[in-house]
């Protein structure tokens, strides 16, 4: 008995420990990225008026909606690590769903204006300061490198979010670098406005990927890495299961989910028996990131209590 008892009492105090850490460690990430975005966003406005480039100013204004986001982030995903509570009673974790949606229609909006920027500057072009730009884009390659290597450790749906923000800089300063350098001994001064349109459109395209992951969550699709199918198939493996019906499956954050389901077992099979296959069940689930399953017990041949219900 004290031995089980002490088993125990070791489970839970390292499972509180590794929550407390990681979830010190995604804020952690995110306020640095948040600190490194803000402090660049500076630099790159300054930038941007002294070298006379769009592509660098749109990434500026890029940045400061970035960091306002980010800002959002945070507080969203400190508010989703408390625990559940009479008003959330599956607690928190959709909050840091809802910091990620907010984040990606910042960027939305920032990539639209850009694009009514740099469009009328394609077709009455002004020529930017290369050396300056070439400059900046080495500071602006190293620095939001960094930031993206920080984060790109996070899983949450909020720091997949946020990394984007960070590898689309990268990618960004990689592109004004190399136009800065043909600017630099070609008179093409399009380029710049080129440039702002391209990245724009890159970055409205994977936003709006990860915002429709991020819809699902709220919308209680099924998770993408799991299917109810492949739950219940696993279900059915178990011995004395001869059905499962009324499967349902969603996600809390993109990461942590809940199952729901009817399992219909042998006639022959015990009150005792019945506990045993349930817990069963429930650590069999937890394979799949469930951490919450409901399961319903019918004896095969008994009524469903819901037949209607799909």
């Amino acid at each position: 008995m004290s031995e089980s008892k002490s088993a125990h009492h070791h489970h839970s105090h390292s499972h509180g420990h590794h929550h407390h850490h990681s979830h010190g460690a995604v804020v952690g990430r995110m306020s640095f990225a948040l600190v490194l975005n803000l402090s660049f966003a500076v630099i790159e406005l300054i930038g941007g008026l002294w070298t006379n480039s769009v592509a660098i100013l749109s990434d500026a204004l890029h940045d400061f909606g970035d960091a306002i986001a980010m800002l959002l982030a945070i507080i969203l995903e400190k508010i989703s690590h408390k625990q559940s509570d009479g008003h959330f009673s599956y607690g928190y974790r959709r909050f840091s769903t809802l910091g990620a949606v907010v984040t990606g229609m910042i960027l939305v909006v920032g990539s639209i204006f850009i694009l009514l920027e740099a469009v009328p500057r394609l077709f009455s072009p002004q020529q930017p300061h290369a050396d300056g730009m070439i400059l900046l884009a080495v500071l602006g390659v190293s620095v939001n490198g960094y930031a993206a290597y920080r984060v790109s450790k996070g899983t949450s749906l909020n720091e997949k979010m946020l990394m984007w923000h960070m590898i689309e800089d990268v990618l960004g300063w990689v592109m004004v670098l190399v136009g800065a350098v043909v600017m630099k001994f070609f008179d093409v001064p399009q380029l710049d406005a080129g440039m702002a349109i391209a990245l724009a459109c890159w970055i409205l395209y994977n936003v709006v990927r990860n915002l429709s992951e991020a819809m699902k969550v709220f919308l209680m699709a099924s998770p993408s890495q799991v299917k109810v199918e492949e739950v219940e198939a696993a279900i059915l493996k178990v011995a004395k299961v001869e059905g499962v019906h009324h499967g349902h499956l969603w996600s809390l954050d993109g990461e942590r989910h809940v199952f729901t389901g009817h399992v219909v077992l042998a006639p022959e099979v015990g009150l005792a028996d019945m506990e045993r296959i349930k817990n069963q069940i429930k650590k069999l689930v937890k394979d799949f990131g469930i951490i919450e399953a409901t399961i319903e017990t019918e004896i095969s041949g008994s009524h469903c209590a819901d037949p209607e219900h799909h």
